[in-house]
């Protein structure tokens, strides 16, 4: 027995030593920690490719054989694509990092700047065929090997200016070459079969499009003669026959080819104009024949005014019947500019009946100027309808373009009232395809409809009623699918002044009859014609379990769900936060058959194997990175098949537990405790306090080391020696400040009662936007905290009413009426509740030295918030400081700005809750004269 002991003691000794030698991370591990992204299997299962980035630097694309279990690397390969029958994986090969860099310091042109290369591997022998400076290219979906891509220009001027190895061959190109070469856009194409190596090359080619099946490639040329016109061409090639179709040929420019998924029908448009502004026709070949324009201007059809516009997409049915394509009031050319900068006035006027604010339609303008409206070519009677027009700007088709309806809907009655309302309610149409006519079906409706497959119903989430309902598209009868259950189908946890939401709808069935809808635990069968009763699949044991079921969907392309297949869902319990999956047996009552339940993270959707039962997956934890995996669909006999960060095991890293307590409000509440690995309960830890909302479900998510783009890192600062708490918040309407200072206030008196280890003369707060609000009203009700960081705060919810979120042009009124900030009401209706929620009018309570975030570019919270606040706090010789980034948004996008913002939040936090030394940019600011000369982080004081 005293063996055991002394043993244990040894190992316990062993393990803490190796902690202790862990190193903890620092700001040099940013650049080379990686991310997997992009993974794939082919058709048959066998081959699985995925990326692994670095966050600066050059990554790989690995390749697994499943059968063997070895696995091939590319360097730099990137965007893979299995070819139908897995006989070949194509993948671009991007440029190195550095040579890239070194391009864009010598600001090279982007014509001169280093390019994609292609590679095609076959899967069989490892044979690679290798092609250089290639812009795109293109791997049918089914049965062909035949796949296209398209080159970058060819490389002109000196050699010392391409940096490339083909640089020598065109630097001796000659004058006339070069001129030629530069009238058109288009570049060298090739189609290209690996497994028969067949190749074929077209020069001047701007666009392309490989059909579904392979069968057909068509492309556009655009070639110049010598009359400087362009000579556009639209071409068919025949894989089967290898043989090449010009199906039109004409000076002017042709662009959006389009292949319907036959192969049979092709789709364009084309300008004879030479002009910079083109009015463009449709045209259309069916069967290789010569194209011919079957729209333009003068159909009858056309609304008087339009045009076929080039901003809009063409696309087939899937039956290849019917050619939709975009419309729009034919474009005209602005007139000549004749004043000078100084002779012109600039002005936007504001007008109390603008449907919408001048900021909101700045914003929308180069949308506005690009919108189209649907239309529709039907191929057999060679007739076009205009199916979208200005009273009804937005139609959906059903049933892949094959429904003889489609769903119109016009938002414009409403629009006025987004401003205070944060949402546009909608009246939706019934539009006939085959003549355009609409039918009002739907007034004043808040939330999206949908029309089902079969065109017979239309389904929609009534927010009143807070239930789904169908209506009848033959007698418009409606029906409420979900009266007869006593069961809430809307957002239980909803906690904003406006009516709650769905959970939302998982698909239809493929019998287009019935629709899976979600209650907050459980997925139901509705019949829209209200013969049967609904079914709850899941029987019920979500709700008994509190397990949360939804439906994954395992193939990207499945249009409905079938009835009677075995379904998978996904699984996650709301008390452990343990997650998985289960299936059922279609769609009837079943108790689901637990495939995987863990505590773990299962990121994204599994995807599986066209044409064989091979899964791919990925699970992770906040101690284990979510690796990739293989299995079946049953989840058993899984491999892990990545290894995306070993050098973590080099590193102090952490934990996460689940921790509860009762709010002052008497709630019960979760949150995470974070803790280092090297965690010693005898010892007193600092500890910082980051929330939002509401966060505990992320439990097991993996947090990689980053810089900040707001708010802390978690895994950096558990990694030096912090404590991290991230409570839960819920909230009462009207007291959105008191609502956080009753969670988080009173869950971190619940873990220093509980948890020695925690420093109660060490605590600090960290948040950002709706977080860093919180925190600027926190630190005015408590000095319970030492330090806190406040990123993007509103500090004045009376200015900031009646101000703008200029990332959208939105006026901020909805936010504080109906959403997020929660006080419920008009400024007009509840004044007391605008100035008891604003910490600006709070400051002489602030004991608390702040570090803020407002850059000048938010275009979420007004720059204007962080100002007012700063400015309050100065006055007030209340020790703070604002860290404004220079043309950054609401969150950093820059990385250096990130890494900077990293090292200063963490040395504000290391020099109060640390007793590290201040350092320079602290004691003593930077001036604009010191600014970019030096960045102050030198420590100068304690």
């Amino acid at each position: 027995m005293k063996k055991v002991k002394l043993l244990s003691i040894v190992l316990f000794l062993i393990s803490v030593g190796l902690y202790a030698q862990k190193a903890p991370l620092d700001k040099n591990v940013y650049d080379s920690w990686k991310s997997l992204s992009a993974a794939k299997i082919s058709d048959d299962g066998q081959w699985i490719s995925y990326d692994i980035l670095p966050q600066q630097g050059d990554g790989w694309l690995y390749i697994y054989n499943v059968k063997t279990g070895k696995k091939d690397s590319v360097a730099r390969g990137k965007n893979a694509s299995f070819s139908p029958n897995s006989e070949y994986i194509a993948y671009l090969v991007i440029p190195e990092y550095l040579v890239t860099r070194q391009a864009k310091k010598k600001k090279l042109k982007e014509d001169k700047m280093p390019k994609n290369n292609l590679e095609i591997r076959l899967l069989e022998n490892g044979h690679v065929y290798k092609a250089e400076r290639v812009k795109s290219f293109s791997v049918s979906s089914e049965k062909s090997p035949w796949m296209a891509y398209l080159h970058e220009k060819k490389l002109t001027g000196k050699p010392d200016d391409n940096h490339d190895a083909d640089s020598s061959a065109t630097s001796n190109q000659n004058t006339k070459n070069k001129k030629e070469e530069s009238k058109t856009k288009g570049t060298e194409f090739v189609i290209f079969n690996p497994v028969t190596d067949r190749e074929y090359k077209y020069q001047d080619v701007t666009e392309y499009s490989v059909s579904e099946e392979g069968n057909t490639i068509s492309f556009i040329q655009s070639i110049p003669d010598s009359s400087k016109l362009i000579n556009s061409v639209v071409n068919i090639f025949d894989t089967g026959k290898e043989t090449v179709n010009r199906v039109f040929e004409g000076k002017g420019n042709s662009e959006k080819v389009t292949i319907d998924k036959s192969g049979d029908k092709i789709g364009f448009l084309y300008s004879p104009d030479t002009a910079k502004v083109k009015v463009y026709d449709l045209y259309f070949s069916d069967k290789g024949k010569e194209a011919g324009k079957v729209v333009d201007m003068e159909n009858r059809n056309m609304p008087r005014g339009w045009s076929v516009s080039v901003n809009g997409s063409l696309s087939f049915s899937d039956d290849g019947s019917r050619l939709f394509f975009g419309t729009a009031v034919k474009p005209e050319k602005e007139p000549e500019d004749t004043l000078i900068a100084d002779e012109k006035y600039h002005v936007d006027i504001w007008s109390w009946s603008d449907d919408i604010i001048q900021p909101m339609q700045k914003k929308q303008l180069e949308r506005e100027k690009k919108r189209t409206w649907l239309a529709v070519y039907h191929i057999k009677e060679g007739k076009m309808v205009q199916l979208g027009d200005s009273l009804v700007p937005d139609v959906r088709t059903v049933n892949k373009g094959q429904g003889d309806l489609a769903l119109g809907s016009s938002d414009l009655k409403y629009i006025r009232e987004f401003s205070w309302e944060g949402r546009i309610n909608n009246d939706y149409y019934l539009v006939n395809i085959s003549d355009g006519n609409k039918t009002l079906v739907l007034e004043n409706c808040p939330v999206r409809a949908w029309l089902s497959p079969a065109c017979n119903y239309i389904v929609y989430w009534d927010q009143k009623a807070r239930a789904w309902m169908s209506l009848d598209v033959s007698d418009r009868t409606t029906r409420n699918l979900t009266s007869s259950l006593n069961v809430a189908f809307y957002n239980v946890l909803n906690d904003v002044p406006a009516e709650p939401s769905s959970y939302g709808i998982a698909g239809w069935l493929n019998d287009k009859r019935h629709i899976l809808v979600y209650d907050r635990f459980d997925i139901w069968s509705l019949d829209l014609e209200g013969k049967e009763a609904p079914v709850n699949l899941t029987e019920g044991e979500g709700r008994k379990n509190d397990i949360i079921f939804r439906y994954v969907k395992l193939d990207p392309d499945e249009e409905y769900i079938p009835a009677n297949k075995t379904m998978m869902v996904s699984a996650f319990n709301i008390d452990n936060k343990q997650s998985g999956f289960s299936s059922l047996p279609g769609v009837r009552a079943a108790d689901p058959n637990e495939l995987a339940m863990e505590k773990a993270s299962f990121p994204g959707n599994p995807v599986k194997a066209k044409n064989a039962d091979v899964l791919i997956w990925r699970k992770g934890s906040f101690e284990n990175y979510p690796e990739l995996y293989v299995s079946n669909s049953g989840f058993s006999g899984s491999k892990k098949i990545s290894l995306t960060n070993p050098q973590q095991a080099e590193y102090n890293w952490g934990s996460a537990e689940l921790v509860e307590w009762m709010s002052f409000d008497h709630q019960k509440l979760q949150g995470i405790l974070y803790k280092p690995e090297d965690f010693d309960p005898s010892k007193k830890y600092p500890m910082i306090v980051y929330f939002y909302e509401r966060s505990s479900d992320g439990l097991y998510n993996y947090v990689t080391p980053a810089p900040s783009a707001s708010i802390i890192n978690k895994t950096f600062a558990v990694s030096n020696g912090y404590l991290i708490f991230v409570p839960d918040i819920t909230y009462v309407t009207g007291y959105p400040g008191q609502s956080c200072y009753n969670a988080v206030v009173s869950g971190t008196h619940a873990l220093l009662e509980r948890y020695s280890f925690i420093d109660k003369d060490r605590l600090g707060l960290d948040g950002q936007s709706w977080g860093g609000y919180q925190i600027a009203y926190l630190v005015t009700q408590t000095d319970l905290y030492k330090c806190a960081f406040s990123g993007a705060p509103v500090s004045d919810m009376i200015s900031a009413y009646g101000g703008i979120r200029w990332g959208t042009g939105m006026s901020r009124e909805f936010q504080y009426e109906k959403t997020q900030s929660r006080i419920g009401g008009t400024l007009w209706e509840k004044p007391m509740q605008y100035i008891e929620n604003s910490p600006v009018y709070w400051v002489p309570k602030i004991h608390t030295p702040l570090l803020i975030m407002h850059n000048d570019a938010d275009g979420a919270v007004p720059w204007y918030q962080g100002i007012e606040f700063i400015m309050a706090l100065r006055r007030l010789n209340k020790p703070a400081w604002m860290l404004s980034y220079n043309d950054e948004d609401h969150n950093l996008v820059r990385r250096a700005d990130r890494k900077d913002l990293s090292i200063r939040k963490m040395q504000f936090f290391d020099h109060y809750l640390k007793d590290a030394p201040m350092p320079f940019w602290m004691k003593n600011g930077i001036t604009q004269l010191q600014k970019g000369k030096i960045d102050g982080y030198n420590l100068v004081d304690k």
